[in-house]
């Protein structure tokens, strides 16, 4: 057999390296530390938890309304200038008292409307200006100021106006068998009952003829019996009235004395005294017409039911009535009160409202408020679910329970933060929340990639 020749290998040493030493990893920040903590604290759960529960808390009772609750305070003043023009009006009075105005601290715009015998000044104070420092500032600039008013001016009347003034609520009342005038008692004596309800702020009447005393006098009997309107008004101003004149003490007791007594009906009015004629006493209701009724239209409401309108409720082509509007206290929330203010008149129906009077809540801004709020946070919740599917298309399982978990949460915390710090729920600020689910997202992807 063939012997094949012995092979030679090749005895070379082997390249070797040294190990390379671990590599260090660098200590972890602040949030590396934190991050550590809960991702290793069996606590982490129930605060998870104990978060939700107080974002729902804060979810269910901060206040709700439409627009933001900002601070742009406005003080309206009025002055009376008698017999005087509204060019000289404006030339004397509203002038210097626009001057005045704008020498105040924070004060942005001033604004003024001159009319015969009257005028009116706006001053705007800048946005975030508190109510009661700006009234105070224009009370001290005005009672500061008084020497310079021209002579003949009235005290200045000073009307703050904050956005808690606009009603929240408006109802209306109008029937086909009362007139304006029965409607308008009806809606005082209705504002009144309203007005307890608690949380609600101002309120007023709109509409209405007002009930009135009116003393239509005669010329031709004043010339008569010589007697001037100055002495008919001078009678009735002083007889109106009561007068306490002392007191009187027995053995069991003590007691005031009052003489004189207002004047209510008409015919209180027509037996007063004015003057004597041939020894005879002369009454008002010789020389004038003496009516107890409604007084002259200023502002006129009627209601008309147009084609929009429900058909189970009662429709009418024009009938008069009143508006009663209602506003809430500052910082109270607005869902609430006009949901209280709506329940107390219903329970007045039937009572103090009478089966001919119809009534129609023509604003509710509780209403539309809530709405709107429930709309943006579904919106909301839309948008979460869409960003977590999303996550969990594109990185996983995991990362997207943690972004579906953080976002709701972070979200809830947020809106119980705006209940304790005395905020509300609103348009602007859901918006702002919404825009910030972008900023959420990218925060917990960077933790999960981490």
């Amino acid at each position: 057999m063939a012997q094949h020749p012995p092979r030679y290998r090749s005895r070379r040493p082997a390249l070797t390296h040294p190990a390379l030493p671990p590599r260090k990893r660098p200590p972890p920040g602040l949030a590396g530390r934190i991050a550590r903590i809960f991702i290793d604290s069996p606590l982490s759960p129930l605060l998870l938890l104990t978060s939700l529960f107080v974002g729902v808390l804060g979810l269910l009772f901060t206040p709700r309304q439409e627009d933001p609750e900002i601070s742009v305070p406005m003080v309206d003043i009025f002055i009376r200038y008698p017999g005087v023009s509204a060019p000289q009006v404006a030339a004397l009075a509203i002038s210097p008292l626009e001057r005045m105005m704008s020498e105040i601290d924070g004060v942005k715009h001033v604004y003024s409307a001159s009319a015969r015998e009257s005028g009116m000044v706006t001053v705007r104070f800048r946005v975030g200006e508190q109510l009661g420092p700006s009234i105070v500032k224009v009370h001290d600039k005005l009672q500061s100021n008084l020497d310079r008013m021209p002579p003949g001016v009235s005290l200045p009347l000073v009307k703050p106006k904050g956005i808690d003034d606009v009603p929240i609520v408006t109802i209306t009342l109008w029937s086909e068998t009362m007139d304006d005038g029965g409607l308008r008692q009806l809606g005082f004596d209705l504002l009144q009952q309203l007005k307890t309800v608690p949380d609600t702020g101002p309120g007023f009447v709109v509409g209405g003829r007002p009930m009135q005393i009116r003393v239509e006098v005669e010329p031709e009997r004043l010339a008569g019996f010589g007697i001037s309107l100055d002495t008919i008004a001078a009678t009735i101003r002083s007889a109106n009235g009561e007068q306490g004149v002392g007191s009187m003490e027995r053995e069991d007791g003590a007691f005031d004395v009052s003489s004189g007594a207002f004047l209510k009906t008409a015919s209180d009015v027509e037996k007063l005294v004015v003057g004597s004629r041939h020894g005879s006493p002369v009454y008002i209701r010789e020389l004038a017409k003496v009516i107890d009724g409604p007084g002259e239209t200023q502002r006129l409401v009627i209601y008309h039911s147009g084609p929009a309108a429900d058909p189970g409720a009662a429709h009418t082509p024009g009938s008069p009535a009143v508006t009663l509007a209602i506003a809430k206290k500052a910082g109270t929330n607005g869902v609430t009160v006009a949901a209280s203010v709506l329940r107390r008149l219903e329970s007045l129906k039937g009572r103090l409202i009478p089966e001919s009077v119809n009534v129609e809540v023509t604003r509710n801004y509780g209403k539309t408020a809530n709405d709107k709020v429930n709309e943006l946070l579904a919106s909301l919740l839309g948008a979460a679910i869409a960003v977590s599917l999303l996550c969990w298309i594109t990185i996983g399982t995991r990362p997207a329970v943690v972004v579906i978990v953080i976002i709701p949460v972070v979200i809830l915390i947020t809106i119980w933060s705006a209940w304790v710090f005395d905020y509300t729920i609103n348009r602007v600020s859901l918006f702002a929340l919404i825009f910030a689910i972008g900023i959420l997202v990218d925060d917990a992807t960077v933790v999960v990639e981490n």
